[in-house]
This record gives structure tokens, sequence and C-alpha cells, in this order.
């Protein structure tokens, strides 16, 4: 989008508090060239807990070799490898050795960790290059976790434990965040759940009698590497005390006649707009090459009246061995997204034009290298599902996880049962969605589910009937769903952004 798009954009691009110092419509950037409208939920950017100068952190258990006081510049000021995220003098590179598990932690607690009351959040900036698995045909793999103790002596003992799997960890910038809310849920036997995003893993050594980070000060932190063999990780800084408004951005990957029938209701009747996500068409053999451009669904052209924005959903939708993170023809991949904008151009369509969102989550490194080379500003996958915004940004505009509210079987949310870790699979049921809600809300980030179909088939008013089919979600879930996000929107607990575009920017409600 051009500085005249942005200009013609009628809400503030930054949060109120910025105003006096960014006047919307500016085509302000931050360092890592996102707006800074996509600040507008921040409220407090928090604080440094520590950072990863030179001789801070030292080997804990395994052999990973460390780069000490890493900066990615040279003497004369050419970058020459991966910079600090936040701005910090120095950061530490770690090259994980093996498929093992590989420790590093503060040498010097007292004297390195700048704070040490938590009050129950932590944030981690991390930087990986040459993720294991992120091949094209590969399946992502890699894990990092904290340990965090309360304990008077610093033992491990009975400590917090946090892990971020292949789920969350994604190649490129990371900021890996873990919130808990009730401390009891980290102790052996008290029977009390929390809900985290799907991917995030806390628990607890033995007992968890110092495992409470909300209420009592830390005395001293780990941090773990695993499967990590051929990766290089950067790590930039540590944080804690950050607070954001949750949000949501909801859109669909189908369009049909369910359309007109339930969406544009509820959007119309909310005030809200969508984001549609579909292809020039669904390939399933022969030639890959389509010949017409001219014309889109009509459902397409429906909703993008009623005010929602249409964004890249590639040419064919392939799937399965051809699925675009299988891809390895660079130009095949290019194929796949450069077209579309020229048939929605063709159609008058414009809002949407910068987003991607991929088929079947289907992602590898040079598929996001491809596609970001078109001029998309985001895309969106799978992996890490919860999108948080810092003072520096989103950490990775070309991952944003995201999933599909008709699935029963797919990933869903994390959770610890007394110091035990677990997961519940599947959205499909309004309870499940209206509980992530919640973890977003907790979390304070940012959401982006989308479905396929509505149905009334099998429904019996609950918004708990399983439809027997991943692509479709009930009427009454859907509308209970919707529902209670526009509830928590007029209560104020989160902002409904205007498709990609309302995010990215910061416009519209």
């Amino acid at each position: 989008m051009n500085n005249n798009a942005i200009n013609a954009m009628p809400s503030r691009l930054v949060p109120d508090r910025l105003a006096p110092h960014f006047e919307a419509g500016e085509g302000r950037t931050l360092a890592c060239g996102q707006p800074t409208g996509i600040l507008r939920g921040l409220k407090n950017a928090g604080r440094m807990v520590a950072n990863f100068t030179s001789g801070v952190w030292v080997v804990a258990g395994g052999a990973p070799v460390l780069a000490q006081g890493y900066s990615g510049y040279d003497a004369a000021g050419n970058v020459v490898g991966i910079t600090s995220r936040t701005g910090q003098t120095e950061m530490l590179r770690c090259s994980p050795a093996a498929n093992a598990t590989h420790e590093i932690k503060l040498a010097n607690f007292a004297a390195s960790a700048r704070v040490k009351e938590l009050k129950g959040k932590i944030g981690l900036w991390v930087y990986v290059d040459n993720l294991p698995g992120y091949e094209p045909g590969g399946t992502p793999a890699g894990s990092i976790g904290f340990t965090l103790t309360t304990d008077a002596a610093g033992s491990n003992a009975n400590a917090l434990t946090v892990g971020f799997n292949s789920n969350q960890v994604r190649e490129g910038w990371n900021f890996l965040k873990f919130v808990m809310r009730d401390p009891s849920a980290y102790v052996s036997g008290s029977g009390v759940t929390e809900y985290h995003p799907f991917g995030v893993l806390g628990g607890s050594y033995r007992t968890g009698a110092a495992a409470n980070i909300k209420d009592a000060a830390i005395t001293g932190i780990k941090i773990d590497m695993a499967n990590m063999a051929g990766a290089d990780v950067y790590f930039d800084s540590i944080w804690t005390d950050f607070d954001t408004q949750a949000q949501i951005v909801l859109g669909t990957d189908s369009v049909g006649a369910d359309m007109a029938s339930y969406y544009l209701p509820i959007f119309d009747a909310y005030q809200w707009k969508g984001y549609v996500a579909v292809p020039k068409r669904i390939w399933l053999n022969g030639d890959k090459v389509v010949s017409d451009w001219s014309g889109v669904n009509p459902f397409l052209q429906v909703a993008y009246g009623a005010g929602w924005e249409c964004i890249n959903h590639s040419t064919n939708h392939l799937g399965g061995a051809d699925a675009m993170g299988t891809i390895t023809s660079p130009g095949a991949v290019l194929y796949e997204v450069l077209p579309v904008t020229a048939l929605y151009l063709n159609s008058g369509m414009t809002r949407g034009l910068e987003f991607y969102a991929s088929p079947q989550s289907s992602s590898s490194r040079l598929s996001e290298k491809i596609i970001k080379g078109t001029g998309i500003k985001m895309q969106r996958h799978a992996r890490k599902i919860n999108v948080s915004v810092t003072p520096f940004g989103i950490d990775n505009p070309h991952h944003v996880g995201a999933c599909d509210w008709g699935s029963a079987t797919a990933s869903g949310i994390a959770k610890v049962t007394g110091g035990v870790t677990g997961h519940i699979p599947g959205w499909q049921k309004a309870s499940q969605i209206k509980r992530m809600v919640d973890v977003i809300v907790a979390y304070g980030d940012t959401w982006f589910p989308f479905w396929h179909g509505v149905t009334a088939l099998g429904d019996t008013g609950s918004g708990e009937d399983a439809t027997g089919d991943n692509l479709l979600l009930t009427k009454s879930a859907f509308e209970k769903s919707c529902e209670y996000i526009r509830q928590l929107q007029v209560a104020g607990s989160l902002r409904f952004c205007d498709g990609f575009t309302g995010f990215y920017y910061g416009t519209g409600q």
C-alpha cells in the first residue's frame, strides 16, 4: 500500500498516547519496517528482565557453542548478520551441537537480573536461523524453554517449567510469551487447571512449591533448547510487565450461499468487517496454469461490497504432496501468488492485497521468502496461534498463526493441571472457542481464527454439536462465538479488527 492509500485511511495509525508524536496517515514505520499503527493495542511497553551481553550467560547443560558479544555488525557499521530487534548492544549466539537438550543460565543472577518480580509475565526475544525441518517438505522441529524458580536458595527442584515447542517456535524472530494467572495450577495435586495457547507448555517440577512467579520474586533463570541441531539461536532479551489489548481478526477461507444467510447479518449487526481468503480455484490434477483471470466468485464480490477485504489465498490451493510447503521451485511458488493480484485488481478489489493466507497452512522457508518478495506484508499460516504486539512491532509478520474454527481434531489449546501439562484438541464447539478467547484476553494477544462453512444441519442450538466435517461448524456455535466476542468488545476487553488491514495499520474500530 502506498502512502496515498494510507493517507486516505480514516482512523489514527497509532495509539492515542502517541498521537502528539505521530499524526494519522503519515505512513510512519518502526525500525522493523512495520507501520506504527500496528502498536494501536499497546498499553505498556514493559521492562527488561535480562539481556545477553558478554559473560552474563554460561552453559548449564549439554555442549552448545556460544558466541559471546555478538552484534551482527562489523567495525565499520555494516550489517553482517542478525542484529538486535530491541536495540541491545550485544546478543548471545548459541549453536546447538546436537539434538540433545542444551541449557544456559545467568552466571550471577543477583547482579544480572534487572527485574526479579515478574507478576506472572515473561517474554523472550529470540531469533532462530535455519530451523530444523523448515525446508520444503520438512516437518519443523525444535523447542525453547524456561526454568524459573522462586526458591530462596535458587534451587530448581520445585521450579516452574515453561516450554515453547515447534507449534510456537518459528524460523526468524520470535517473542515467546508466557502468562501465569492462577499459581495453584502449578502445585502438585491441586486439581486446578489453567489454559494457554497451543504449544505453550507450562508445568512444574515435583511439588511446584517454587513455581509461583505471579506473587513471588524469582531467584534464578535457566533457558533450554532441544532438537535444534544445525540451527543458530540468537538470544536478544527477556521482558516482563508488558500489557496489550487483546484483538481478534476474523474471516473465512470459503464463500458460498451461507455468507448472505449466516455471516453477513451478524457482522453487519455488530458493525464488523471481516476478510475472505479464497483461491482462484482448487486444483485436483492436470495443468496448474490458469488461462482466464477475468472473473471472481460472485459471493466474494458480495463480501467485498459489504466492506470486507479479500486477501491472497493462492492460485490453485495446492495440497497434499503438492502443497505450498513442499514446492522446491521458486517460480512455482511465485505463480501461486503473483497472478492473484491481477485477478482482484481486474475486479476492482484493492483491500487486502498486501496479505496472504497459506492453503492448508502449508509453508517453508522458501515459500515464505518468495511470497515476502512479492510485496506481501503479512502471511497467515498455523504455528504460534497467539500473535503478540510489542513496542518493536509483532515478532514475525511472515508467520502469523491461525486456526480453523470448523476443525474438531486440529491443535486446540494447552492446559496445565496441578503442574502436569496437556492439551485439548479441536474447536467446532462454542465452549472451546470461547475458552480460547479468554486465553487471548489474558495474554493480551491477537488471534486470527477463520472458518470454511457454517451449517444448520444437526444443530440443536446448543453450540456444542459436532458436524462430522472438519470444515464445518454449526450455526449456533458460530453465532454464540461471535456473540461472546461482541460482549467482550463492548466491555472493552478486546478489540475487533477490521480484517488484516485494520490490525496491521491500526485503522478502523
